[in-house]
């Protein structure tokens, strides 16, 4: 008898994770062949036909599922999840990200980093790289609050990312501190952005720095901020 059940949309594929009882076996199935399944940042099973199993046992873990498309571009889908002993059938829908690992490396030389702050020279955005990125945690309101006031390197005009803006710094090359190697105050933890959820006017987006996962938050709840300015 399943305790958990969890399903991924992937493009065309739907993968769907059955969880029994702790250390049991998990029945994976997808309905397109060739993805690869991660767990914590570990390969752990080949997806060669539509179905395989594995053993996981409850706890928390960062989920990822790929598939190549070709030499530089594969499609990635991931999801952080707690598995307990609560009987639940959750639903995860994804956003496809069509990801190449060498334009992730050659992306990093973009990056500059100059005191307190990280240029980004091609998107000509200016990011907040001091101590408070990895201290401060706001509400989603005294986020925006935060930033509109920030003075930093004797610069002002801060604001909270987009979506968009905030994923763009993502180094999806890593698995775990997956930020571009200029930024030097990092930590795996979550980011607000100024983007509210399209259904849900009560939660915005947010950016997951241990593997790059998007995840909603409630505005109320308190994340990290890193804030960034649009260089004239």
């Amino acid at each position: 008898m399943w305790l958990q059940k969890y399903t991924i949309a992937l493009g065309t594929a739907l993968v769907c994770f059955g969880m029994m009882a702790e250390g049991a076996e998990v029945q994976i199935e997808v309905s397109e062949p060739g993805c690869t399944l991660y767990v914590n940042g570990k390969q752990k099973a080949f997806i060669k036909g539509n179905s395989t199993k594995i053993e996981i046992a409850d706890g928390k873990y960062e989920l990822m599922i790929s598939k190549k498309l070709d030499e530089d571009w594969q499609m990635v889908s991931r999801r952080n999840i707690v598995l307990d002993d609560t009987p639940a059938a959750l639903k995860f829908d994804l956003d496809i990200e069509k990801i190449s690992k060498k334009s992730n490396t050659s992306k990093a030389s973009n990056f500059k980093k100059e005191n307190d702050t990280v240029l980004d020279k091609v998107r000509h955005l200016r990011w907040q790289d001091d101590a408070r990125t990895v201290k401060i945690r706001k509400s989603w309101q005294e986020a925006q609050a935060y930033c509109k006031t920030l003075s930093l390197d004797g610069m002002k005009g801060w604001r909270l990312p987009t979506h968009d803006e905030l994923i763009s710094i993502v180094d999806y090359t890593k698995f775990t501190m997956a930020i571009m190697p200029a930024f030097s105050h990092i930590v795996s933890d979550s980011y607000w952005t100024a983007t509210s959820e399209t259904n849900d006017a009560g939660q915005a987006k947010s950016i997951y720095f241990g593997n790059g996962c998007p995840n909603a938050e409630q505005k109320t709840k308190e994340l990290l901020v890193r804030c960034v300015r649009t260089e004239k």
